[in-house]
């Protein structure tokens, strides 16, 4: 009797450790799995075995007829578009998809901890229902598993750069880790507590990171980003219970495509319990083509009850304005909706704005002793500065993204930057370009900060160190006698690659949002490029200056981009210096002009209307035509 049960024992462990792999080739009658001719060599697999399902077979739906709970070791999909059925199974070593999309309706519980792997960025798994028990279930790959009803207590964690989604739940109450990629949770989980920590966060909010529309536990956010919404709704209110914490390391991408919570709308996070920002970045992200009009506030983060919120989003005090995103400014307060909820109220932008009011400032800079002269919109008492020698050249912007412009000059003699941070008052000094070249800084990869850029003429390339990543950025386009230009010309918020070529008066665009090219004659060559957005609607609009004496005809011509219509503007005379900006914060640029005989300004502003200042000298340089040639 002994040597009976120990030769049991070991042919049971011989069954286990020689398990076969058996390849679906679908050449049965029927679509069973227990129907030999269905499988290579007709031999049917039997419990214990890994099963490979390849992309080319006789028919892709495949129906799993064993008994209820047989257990297999591995199931293998190469490719093509599996449907899978039938009777519930356990599994104890994992599933793999290569490509394709799969459909996996049959149950499945976990034999043991495993890994599920969608391979590559092709590879779609749709699971109907997965029991984890008590064991660990690893999500990894490129491409996207879909989790429809899930139970158990056994954890999720979520590896590789693809997408992960849970849908639904039976009372699954175990934890989640997204090291990698994204995981979207729609279903109701409030006992699943959720770490975000990204070995492989991506760019300046963190590509991987949690989303989704359900509700889930408590949420620490160490590294990576969260943001609300799932794959067929973008935008969403995510629900979070027992308190929402962040490291510095953390970001909250708040997606806007409109002015309330939820679908179609913007995201939320509803938070139950406390909220620790820690100096997180945030990051509102205009979406879907909605531009939020000055004004506009929407609540991005819903505190329950009393309790105060911990702590700041980076740069972002109480009732600090901010620049987000795709040329847009907020304002944010901490003490919002019911007195304890996050709310971003979008204001205006403007350029050469140093004192953060959305509105253009008078300003100039005499060569002689270095002086930056700014008369402040806000009526707060006069700026003067000394930044930089006689021999410099000016490059105002706002590089550190506080929605103030920055004093910066470019030193050609060094090739150096000095900018003059309006945030925090202090320097940075930063070697980027040569003797010769040209600086135009703009926003050109969407985080609300300037990049430091120069045009060399010498060769007709771009070269731009970018504020996302620390990322050097190279492009050739234009030549030399061209004067490179500072511009949005499609609208989507990041800087486009422009130039007017005085020679043939034609202006050549590189379009971000499409990377297309762009030309047209808009001017003669000695007219003064003055590109802004003159009617609002967030593109920059062609525009040239041609002072004359002859008060019938036009100084300012302008080609709108959005209607492609045409304006003229007799507002000038010949000897004036065209200082084109929003000083009423309308959003509007405004046609204005410096004449230097008179030292005066005259402003025709869009909404608030004539006004003129005397400011300035005949040697100064004014600020607000810093990049005219």
């Amino acid at each position: 009797m002994k040597t009976l049960l120990l030769a049991a024992i070991f042919c049971a462990a011989s069954l286990n450790t020689f398990s076969a792999v058996r390849t679906w080739d679908g050449g049965g009658a029927d679509a069973n799995w227990q129907t030999a001719a269905n499988w290579t060599g007709d031999v049917a697999p039997l419990a214990n075995d890994d099963l490979v399902f390849p992309s080319a077979a006789a028919q892709f739906t495949a129906n799993n007829n064993f008994t209820l709970f047989t257990t297999f070791n591995s199931i293998t999909i190469q490719g093509g578009a599996y449907t899978l059925s039938g009777n519930l199974l356990r599994l104890s070593n994992g599933l793999t998809v290569a490509d394709g999309t799969q459909t996996i309706s049959l149950g499945i519980t976990l034999a043991a901890a495993q890994t599920f792997s969608a391979t590559e960025p092709t590879a779609f798994i749709t699971l109907f229902t997965l029991s984890l028990g008590s064991f660990g279930l690893t999500l990894d790959g490129g491409g996207t598993v879909g989790m429809g009803f899930i139970s158990g207590s056994g954890s999720i964690t979520k590896n590789g750069t693809g997408a992960g989604a849970l849908l639904g739940s039976f009372g699954y109450s175990g934890s989640i880790a997204i090291n990698n990629g994204i995981f979207v949770v729609d279903a109701s989980v409030p006992s699943s507590a959720v770490t975000v920590n990204s070995s492989a966060t991506g760019g300046l909010f963190g590509l991987s990171g949690l989303g989704g529309t359900g509700t889930v536990g408590a949420v620490n956010v160490v590294r990576g980003g969260i943001s609300a919404g799932t794959f067929s709704s973008p935008t969403g209110i995510l629900n979070i219970s027992n308190g929402l914490t962040f490291t510095a390391d953390g970001a909250y991408l708040c997606k806007i495509g409109g002015t309330v919570p939820g679908a179609n709308g913007h995201d939320q996070l509803n938070v139950t319990g406390t909220v620790t920002l820690a100096n997180a970045r945030l990051g509102p992200l205009p979406w879907n083509a909605f531009r939020p009009a000055v004004g506009d506030s929407f609540t991005i983060l819903r505190n329950d009850g009393t309790d105060a919120i911990v702590g700041t989003f980076l740069n972002a005090a109480e009732g600090a304005v901010f620049a987000g995103p795709l040329n847009t400014a907020f304002r944010i307060t901490y003490i919002g909706g019911d007195g304890n909820d996050v709310v971003i109220t979008r204001v205006a932008r403007a350029s050469f704005d140093f004192d953060g009011d959305g509105r253009s400032d008078l300003s100039r800079w005499t060569p002689l002793d270095g002086n930056w002269n700014v008369i402040r919109s806000d009526g707060g008492p006069q700026i003067s500065t000394h930044w930089g020698l006689s021999s410099d050249i000016l490059a105002p912007a706002d590089f550190d993204g506080d929605n103030r412009a920055d004093m910066a000059i470019f030193r050609p003699s060094t090739g150096a930057w000095y900018i003059l941070n309006s945030f925090t008052s202090t320097a940075t000094i930063s070697h980027f370009g040569t003797s010769g070249d040209i600086p135009r800084p703009n926003d050109f990869d969407g985080d609300g900060r300037a990049d430091i850029t120069v045009f060399r003429p010498s060769d007709g390339g771009w070269y731009q160190s970018r504020s996302l990543g620390n990322e050097f950025f190279a492009q050739h386009f234009g030549s030399k006698g061209d004067i490179p230009q500072i511009v949005d010309f499609d609208g989507d918020g990041i800087g486009d690659l422009s130039v007017f070529r005085p020679s043939d008066g034609t202006w050549h665009f590189f379009q971000s949002g499409t990377s297309t090219y762009a030309a047209f004659p808009f001017g003669v060559s000695t007219d003064k490029p003055v590109p802004a957005d003159y009617d609002g609607d967030g593109k920059t609009d062609t525009a040239v200056f041609r002072g004359t004496d002859d008060p019938t005809q036009p100084d300012f011509y302008i080609l709108l981009t959005g209607t492609q219509t045409f304006q003229g503007a007799s507002w000038g005379i010949v000897g004036d210096i065209p200082v084109v900006a929003d000083y009423d914060g309308d959003g509007k640029a405004d046609i204005a002009v410096w004449r230097p005989a008179t030292r005066i300004w005259y402003l025709l502003r869009t909404t608030a209307g004539f006004t003129s200042v005397e400011f300035g000298a005949t040697s100064d340089r004014m600020i607000p035509a810093a990049y005219l040639p």
